[in-house]
């Protein structure tokens, strides 16, 4: 059902290569989505996501907490779009949900 609602959104560009490595970075991408909606209880009310020198730009952490996996739902569908998914794309969604636990981690322990 997700195959067919991705074929006619993506068109030709959604071949079985794709699919298959769509379908891991999906994957990917809901392990995000999940670990985020957990992380939000033990977050604290606020998350520093900018810092310039001293300056830190704090935001919410109901907002905050969403956008590392947004981006990469966002890059995911942009790769799917112009026929660019590799294995490399999949390590690298890998790599941003360590950057992504590691960084809320932190943020709890403070």
């Amino acid at each position: 059902m997700i195959r067919k609602l991705l074929k006619k959104i993506l068109g030709e560009n959604f071949n079985q290569n794709n699919a298959n490595l769509a379908g891991v970075n999906f994957g990917i991408i809901l392990l995000m989505f999940l670990f985020s909606g957990i992380m939000i209880f033990f977050l604290p009310e606020e998350i520093q996501i900018l810092h310039n020198g001293a300056t830190e730009y704090p935001i919410p952490t109901k907002l905050g907490v969403w956008l590392f996996p947004m981006v990469a739902l966002i890059v995911n569908i942009s790769f799917i779009w112009q026929n660019r998914l590799t294995k490399m794309n999949s390590i690298i969604f890998v790599v941003l949900f360590v950057i992504m636990a590691a960084f809320y981690i932190r943020a709890c322990l403070m």
